[in-house]
Order: C-alpha cells, then sequence, then structure tokens
C-alpha cells in the first residue's frame, strides 16, 4: 500500500511542471464589439449588435459578461463563470451560465439557467452540461393567471474543431452546437458556425462568424430557419 501511494504522488509530480505550461486562450483582459446582419424565419432580416468583456481572474477562473442589441427588439445578457484545471493534455473547465433573453415583440423573457464540464485540446474543444429555463409573459401581472412556462431540463453540448492550435495567432474553426454567447436551443435544434480570427499584434483582433439554424434533424430533414453573420473586433490590454 505504502508503495502504490508513494507511486501514485511521484506520478502528480511528474505531472505538475506539464501542467503548468498549458495555456489556452489570452491571459489578458478583452473587450469586444461585433455588428451581424440576421434573418430568420419569424423576424426576416434585421442588424445585431454585440459587446462582451472577458476577464481571466487567474490562472485557474475565468468571466465572461455578454450584452446584445437588436433592431427585431430581442435583446440579451448573459454571465459566464469558468473555474479551469490544467491537465497533461489540455485543459478541463467546469462553466456556470446565467442568460437573459427579452423578446420585446413577442411580449415575453426567458431566463436560463447551465451547468457544463469542458475539455479543450489543441485542436479540439468539447462540452457537455445541462441547463433550465423559464419563460414568462411581460410585463408580468402578479395578481392575474399571466403564463409561465418552465423547461426543467435540457441537454446541452458544443464540439468545436479546429484548423490549427488554439494558441495559434490565426485560426479558423468549425462547430456543431445548441448554444451560443446569447440563446441555448432545444437538444434537438442544433446550430452549426464557422468562426475564424486574427491578431493583428498583441492588443487587437478582428474575427468574422457565420452561423446556420436548421430544424426537423431528428426527423432526417433539415428546413431552413435562420442565419447570421457578424464581423467585429476585440482589444486586448
Amino acid at each position: 500500500m505504502k508503495h502504490r501511494l508513494l507511486l501514485i504522488i511521484c506520478m502528480v509530480a511528474a505531472m505538475l511542471p506539464a501542467m503548468a505550461q498549458v495555456q489556452f486562450g489570452t491571459s489578458q483582459y478583452a473587450v469586444r464589439m461585433n455588428i451581424g446582419y440576421n434573418h430568420n424565419t419569424t423576424y426576416g432580416s434585421y442588424a445585431g449588435f454585440d459587446f462582451g468583456a472577458f476577464m481571466p481572474i487567474n490562472q485557474h477562473f475565468e468571466m465572461q459578461a455578454d450584452l446584445r442589441f437588436t433592431t427585431a427588439r430581442n435583446h440579451s445578457i448573459g454571465v459566464q463563470l469558468r473555474p479551469k484545471f490544467a491537465v497533461p493534455v489540455g485543459e478541463f473547465y467546469i462553466e456556470g451560465r446565467l442568460l437573459s433573453n427579452i423578446y420585446r415583440m413577442d411580449g415575453f423573457n426567458d431566463l436560463t439557467q447551465a451547468l457544463a464540464v469542458g475539455y479543450r485540446m489543441e485542436y479540439v474543444s468539447f462540452q457537455v452540461g445541462m441547463s433550465t429555463r423559464l419563460i414568462m409573459e411581460t410585463p408580468y401581472d402578479w395578481h392575474a393567471n399571466s403564463n409561465i412556462i418552465v423547461e426543467p431540463f435540457n441537454i446541452c453540448y458544443r464540439l468545436e474543431v479546429f484548423v490549427r492550435p488554439q494558441t495559434s495567432p490565426w485560426n479558423i474553426s468549425l462547430c456543431a452546437s445548441n448554444m451560443t454567447d446569447y440563446q441555448i436551443e432545444r437538444v434537438w435544434q442544433p446550430i452549426f458556425m464557422a468562426n475564424g480570427l486574427y491578431n493583428i499584434d498583441e492588443h487587437w483582433q478582428v474575427n468574422l462568424s457565420a452561423l446556420c439554424k436548421p430544424t426537423g434533424m431528428f426527423h432526417l430533414t433539415a428546413k431552413y430557419y435562420g442565419a447570421e453573420v457578424r464581423a467585429g473586433f476585440a482589444y486586448n490590454f
């Protein structure tokens, strides 16, 4: 028993230097702004304006805040908290997310909470978890029978593949997921994305992304619902 314990201690000690060297993304505080063109079968064509902040508190914890306004009068605010842990190959993290969407034209809000675990390597990033959603009319009348819909359980997932290591100054990725920074769809409503970025220098980064939202995937058919193209920049402090 003592020999096994000594062996485990030696293995952990040997892993520590490799764990300390693993870095993904930026370790700097950053702000982001994007402008996008959106089209879907519900609202037609509309513009979106995104603002975000990335805050690496320390090497084991990071935060992200996002704000979005659209000309379709759908607005979003989200907060993400990520404890993370370096492992010999890649990085393991836990993500807690709180997301609120305000649909002013439709007269309702939704509040979504999600908890997921993720794993990042140089060329692949994977995430899986669960979410809950509360949908309610606005303005809500506490003295009447206003409608409230509760979705207690939904699986959320994300798989992203990169053409270059994630630490590269430029990169392109393809992603299949049911969640973005501003929405978490039901598990049977996937979103397909393509993303690109280029670091001009140590402070400035430009980015471009496109996504498509088909429906009916569980019926082995795909029917177009919506698409989006976004472009913008980030500044690293």
